[in-house]
């Protein structure tokens, strides 16, 4: 069977993506593919790593694909290292340049394209609650919410990093259910009740999240089985 190797963070982005690309990972698996989420353990494991990492599943098999899966925010911690990163543009370049280095230790050099083309650099532009923020309908119903105000920016990926995704869930689950927010357990049971068309469009059929379209869309195409 061929892979689909997604390094992301952390377990809590394992589980709600998981459960937000359920059907589409049947669809995968009846066509030969399967999706295998790795977490990371955080963002500094993750841009420590992720060369080596990545780059073994790429030399590894020739038929898997490969796509790094970070959150661009926050970034401010890496600004003195050698992985400092200011935009979602200079994310990728970064994923790039460590896997590249390491691809070409283990592969002949006329390999080294043909790798690549197999490695996609992604970022969820924040936390995962990013989604929740976009699937409003299930996230009102988890919050029993009877009104429609969840307040954030549009779309969802444009948050701003001083008031991300996680801490606008955060506030409305103490105001709402007078709780905490439980990443783990709230996370999948709101996505596991969202379409991922609903995350990814409005009701006008605008683009909620491009980013992370973006990223579906190309293992749709390398992969020929669509998400949505």
């Amino acid at each position: 069977m061929k892979r689909v190797w997604v390094f992301v963070e952390g377990k809590s982005d394992v589980l709600a993506l998981s459960v937000l690309w359920t059907d589409w990972k049947q669809k995968l698996g009846k066509k030969g593919w399967r999706i295998q989420l790795i977490p990371l353990a955080n963002k500094s494991k993750y841009l420590r790593n992720i060369g080596v990492r990545a780059s073994d599943k790429l030399v590894s098999n020739m038929n898997d694909l490969v796509v790094g899966l970070p959150d661009l925010y926050p970034n401010r911690e890496f600004v003195k290292t050698n992985f400092r990163h200011s935009n979602l543009h200079e994310l990728r370049s970064l994923q790039i340049q460590l896997v590249k280095q390491e691809v070409k230790q283990k592969a002949r050099t006329v390999a080294v394209d043909a790798c690549m083309k197999r490695f996609f650099a992604s970022a969820m532009k924040h936390d995962l609650e990013m989604l929740l923020l976009a699937a409003p309908s299930q996230l009102r119903k988890r919050l029993k919410m009877s009104d429609s105000s969840v307040v954030c920016r549009q779309p969802p990926e444009d948050q701003n990093q001083d008031q991300p995704p996680k801490k606008i869930v955060e506030e409305l689950f103490r105001t709402r259910l007078k709780r905490s927010y439980r990443e783990i357990t709230d996370s999948q049971d709101i996505l596991s009740k969202a379409a991922l068309s609903e995350v990814l469009f409005d009701k006008k059929q605008g683009d909620k999240c491009p980013t992370f379209r973006a990223m579906l869309d190309w293992i749709g195409t390398k992969t020929q089985i669509p998400a949505y």
